[in-house]
């Protein structure tokens, strides 16, 4: 099966790469998919890379810690879009689909496995990164309820470790 993908690396990527496009909007889709230079296109020029790392990685020896790290580009991007957790993730499924077409039927069950694994690396990082957004949001919240409250006489001066501690629980 690796052989396969292997062998069949770029087309799999491109089909791959097409059909996580094709998850945004008509309008988004078209200018993403143009160009994959990391000025004029960044999100695309990241999917695309992210993509690529993505399949070198299965065609090796990998666990769900390297696959994390692949994935985290693609999956940072997409986490702060307008996705919710399954169409955040579901680029992930269309490679089932693309595999069909290259992989043995015989070898199948052992590609959708692996295909499988790669969601579930892609949902473990997609929250860590929501989380890292709820944290963020909730800092600045404090920081700015805080700043409002030194304004008004109401509280001493806090330090940085003060906002920032209270999220560590």
């Amino acid at each position: 099966m690796k052989h396969t993908i292997k062998k069949n690396r770029d087309q799999i990527l491109q089909n791959w790469f097409r059909a996580t496009i094709d998850t945004y909007p008509a309008q988004s889709a078209r200018i993403l998919g143009k160009d994959a230079n990391r000025f004029d296109n960044p999100i695309g020029a990241v999917t695309r890379e992210s993509l690529e790392d993505i399949l070198n990685l299965i065609t090796g020896e990998f666990n769900r810690e390297t696959l994390e790290k692949a994935l985290d580009p693609v999956i940072r991007i997409r986490a702060v879009q307008a996705f919710d957790a399954a169409d955040a993730v579901s680029f992930v499924f269309t490679l089932k689909k693309i595999g069909a077409e290259f992989i043995d039927p015989a070898k199948s069950k052992e590609f959708d496995r692996l295909v499988d694994e790669i969601a579930l690396a892609a949902f473990n990082r997609l929250m860590k990164c929501k989380e890292d957004i709820f944290l963020l949001k909730a800092t600045e919240s404090k920081r700015r309820i805080h700043r409002a409250f030194e304004r008004a006489g109401l509280v001493a001066e806090l330090k940085e470790e003060d906002l920032l501690g209270s999220n560590k629980s």
